[in-house]
């Protein structure tokens, strides 16, 4: 039986630390078994982790799993959370609209400003639109949280919520990748913020950019930039904050994936 990326990452330290050079363990996890990555660049393997190194490399020579596993595995485990949910009574509370097509109901949403259609085993694009299989993660990981709250209208730090201290670390290397992209560029920021929908927000902060984004319905982000000042010594930063309701619509590992889509697109020439 082939070693998937759910049996790598039960054997990593779930930390989200970093130092193999991928943001999370799941990303980690995903390139060891789809691109060949060396399991033993985690210096934490050990016990059943390590030994675990030998089947991993054999698999890995024989090509197997690796295309697999990131364009179906996790989506399997999603999807089959949601098989047995009602669609027609989530489609309010998600900020979706409920369908059918030929007996098959799906969730008809905007994400990063794009309708797409969701199925219970298929993500539908608008044509001209470039999949992405993450995608299919983050919006079958919000279907399945069944978020039903209101949005708070509240704006809060990621390492605010509960049990998010070991992945906070990984937030601040997104954030400080963007804050470095955009040193001395903040007008550049503020363009492609436009570009992608973001609305100029003031929440009482003296940063030099400040946009909402609503990526997925019901999960607003907010990015504050503060340009670099050399003269006076301060680097370039860059935040995300999150609406108070967060937790109810993704878990920690989803809103990291979010947060580094949007960059990716902020970032994307």
């Amino acid at each position: 039986m082939a070693i998937t990326v759910m049996e790598v990452l039960k054997n990593l330290p779930r930390t989200n630390c970093g130092e193999c050079g991928q943001p999370t363990c799941l990303a980690f996890a995903t390139h060891v078994i789809k691109e060949g990555e060396d399991l033993n660049k985690c210096p934490y393997l050990t016990g059943a982790g390590a030994d675990l190194g030998q089947a991993v490399r054999s698999q890995q020579a024989a090509g197997v799993g690796r295309r697999r596993e990131s364009l179906a595995i996790s989506l399997e485990v999603l999807q089959e959370k949601v098989a047995s949910l009602s669609f027609a009574a989530l489609a309010e509370g998600l900020g979706a609209t409920y369908g059918e097509e030929a007996g098959r109901p799906y969730l008809s949403l905007t994400y990063f400003g794009h309708p797409l259609k969701v199925f219970k085993n298929e993500l539908r694009y608008p044509p001209g639109a470039t999949a992405n299989p993450w995608d299919a993660i983050l919006l079958y990981n919000y279907i399945a949280s069944q978020g039903r709250e209101p949005l708070a209208g509240r704006w809060i730090a990621y390492n605010s919520l509960p049990n998010s201290v070991s992945k906070a670390k990984t937030l601040a290397r997104l954030e400080q990748k963007l804050a470095d992209h955009f040193a001395g560029q903040a007008a550049r920021l503020k363009e492609r913020a436009d570009e992608l929908g973001g609305e100029t927000a003031a929440v009482g902060e003296d940063a030099d950019v400040q946009a909402a984004f609503m990526p997925l319905p019901k999960v607003p982000l907010l990015l504050l930039f503060w340009n670099a000042e050399p003269e006076e010594g301060f680097a370039p930063q860059a935040h995300w904050l999150f609406d108070a309701s967060v937790t109810h619509y993704l878990d920690l590992e989803a809103m990291l994936f979010l947060v580094e889509h949007l960059m990716e697109r902020l970032m994307g020439e």
